[in-house]
């Protein structure tokens, strides 16, 4: 089944040709979750499993540095590791490390 501007394509594949595009998509997606250097508020809290008020202290706090362009947030991920080693949250660290 291949989806195409809202149109649905029946065709018939074997197991390893469906396992091998299953394979390819999720690979495509953890690249591009790769690749994304900044994450909005919403993607930190995921990234990080927190609270949105756990957040908002932190960055309050000084705790997590961010940019802000217009009225949006940002969070880049690698200053955000960075800071998490230099406050001493070692054990998010070690919970991120595992995902």
């Amino acid at each position: 089944m291949i989806v195409q501007s809202e149109k649905i394509i029946l065709m018939s594949i074997s197991p390893d040709q469906l396992e091998n595009l299953i394979r390819d998509a999720v690979r495509s997606e953890l690249s591009k979750q790769k690749e994304k250097k900044l994450m909005n508020f919403n993607e930190t809290i995921q990234f990080l499993g927190i609270s949105r008020s756990t957040l908002n202290n932190w960055k309050a706090q000084g705790r997590l540095p961010f940019k802000k362009l217009g009225k949006r947030i940002f969070f880049s991920r690698e200053e955000v590791l960075s800071s998490l080693k230099e406050t001493g949250c070692y054990n998010k660290l070690k919970q991120l490390q595992i995902r």
